[in-house]
């Protein structure tokens, strides 16, 4: 409905002006992330002066953090990685072209993070997380140079990052081993906890972007607001004329206007 209407947009000029507690323009825009920065600025005083200063910039953003404006999140089945009854040589990962014999095979014996000929059921605690977790690590292989990363990132990466098209050669092992849920910190709203924690009269623009259309048309219309009638004016046509058949089959009852109505409604 949002985006078919335009809607969203609105509705972030909407809450930006009058949702409470005020938060700012980007903070309701669930591809946008929160920034935080820090350094040196220069300031000019007076003709031809300037001093340098310390600063720190904050920019917050509408993405939830968890699922970075997804709605969703992943959760790995590690079973469906490896077999922990075989070492990496005897060929324990399951995964699309992770062979032994390739580059992974040659980063994996020689990045020294665990043993490859040990089965992975007795891997350390240390073993065992650089073998999923382990974060992008430079390491010289073969007197070469290469970047090492723990299974899951690397996963996260070449796979999960890409669209649905990119993934067909893999989509057998994806749907095996990735499980996909509603993101728990922001129930799906891909929005963050700050941005959700502005309302106006009590509702948030998660309320408002799950609203039919007619019913968001009504709440709007009944905010007296200066600001929201300016932002109604610049509405893109589909939503105007859509809301101004609502409210006419509404105030007339005629069935034939709001069946016409409900047919043009986007969803």
């Amino acid at each position: 409905m949002g985006t078919a209407t335009d809607a969203n947009a609105l509705l972030r000029i909407l809450f930006s002006r009058l949702g409470r507690p005020h938060i700012g323009p980007n903070a309701f825009s669930f591809n946008v992330p929160s920034v935080r920065a820090s350094g040196a600025i220069t300031v000019e005083r007076g003709t031809g002066k300037t001093k340098t200063e310390k600063a720190t910039f904050n920019r917050l953003g509408g993405m939830c953090v968890r699922c970075e404006g997804m709605g969703k999140v992943n959760d790995i089945d590690l079973s469906a990685l490896y077999d922990d009854s075989l070492s990496l040589n005897e060929g324990a990962l399951k995964i699309p072209g992770y062979s032994m014999e390739g580059w992974y095979g040659r980063i994996f014996r020689g990045c020294g993070f665990f043993d490859p000929d040990k089965p992975i059921r007795e891997y350390t605690k240390k073993e065992l997380h650089d073998l999923l977790y382990k974060e992008a690590t430079r390491v010289k292989v073969e007197g070469i140079n290469l970047t090492s990363a723990g299974l899951i990132p690397t996963i996260q990466k070449s796979y999960l990052s890409k669209d649905v098209d990119a993934l067909q050669p893999h989509i057998a092992f994806v749907e095996r081993a990735v499980t996909f849920t509603v993101c728990p910190d922001c129930d799906g709203t891909r929005l963050s906890d700050q941005a959700r924690s502005s309302k106006i009269n009590g509702i948030n623009i998660a309320d408002t972007c799950a609203m039919q259309i007619s019913d968001l048309a009504a709440w709007v219309g009944g905010l007296d607001e200066p600001s929201v009638a300016a932002a109604c004016r610049a509405a893109p046509p589909s939503t105007r004329s859509w809301r101004s058949a609502s409210a006419t089959s509404r105030s007339t009852g005629h069935p034939a206007r709001c069946r016409a109505a409900r047919r043009s409604a986007p969803r």
